[in-house]
């Protein structure tokens, strides 16, 4: 599952590269556009964790993660506030689910980490593009034999990432 994931975003990384060799002034992949002529800025408020969970520095890596992939996979600049695409969000779940019973025992030989983020993007180009309180979940299963926090940091940063790219193809991948 990892290994898909990693695959996917190293696909979309080569292909933005290749893109930006070029010296295109607007990017598609899928349909998706950014045009440089036009969107220039970027803007990324802290994320917020209304969760009340998680280790206390979930947001702020959370926050760095979504600028960084932006920096590094766009031509955008980061700007403070009024960006001509706008990010924020909150993480609005964070939760050990237990799941895989195993045989005729009822307890759960599988434990699963998931995080929930609400996001609202506003494109100030194109307005149609935005949207309001979008909620990504993704989620990291581990072993029952094994403490959350001996893997919380680990199953973090693998459920952050995917959230990053998921926000990332619905706003500035569009696909």
């Amino acid at each position: 599952m990892i290994n898909k994931y990693i695959n996917k975003v190293l696909i979309f990384s080569l292909i933005l590269f290749l893109s930006s060799c070029a010296g295109a002034s607007i990017l598609k992949l899928n349909g998706g556009t950014i045009d440089y002529t036009k969107i220039k800025t970027l803007s990324i408020q802290p994320i917020l964790n209304d969760a009340g969970q998680g280790p206390p520095t979930i947001t702020i890596n959370a926050t760095e993660k979504l600028r960084e992939f932006y920096l590094r996979n766009t031509r955008l600049s980061l700007v403070q506030a009024s960006g001509d695409m706008q990010l924020e969000g909150r993480i609005v779940g964070y939760e050990v689910i237990p799941v895989a019973p195993q045989g005729g025992s009822q307890v759960a030989t599988i434990q699963r980490l998931q995080i929930k983020m609400e996001v609202t993007y506003y494109n100030a180009v194109e307005e149609d593009q935005s949207f309001d309180d979008k909620v990504y979940t993704q989620f990291e299963d581990f072993e029952q034999n094994q403490t959350l926090s001996q893997v919380e940091e680990q199953l973090v940063e693998i459920i952050l990432d995917r959230i990053v790219f998921d926000i990332f193809n619905d706003t500035a991948g569009n696909w």
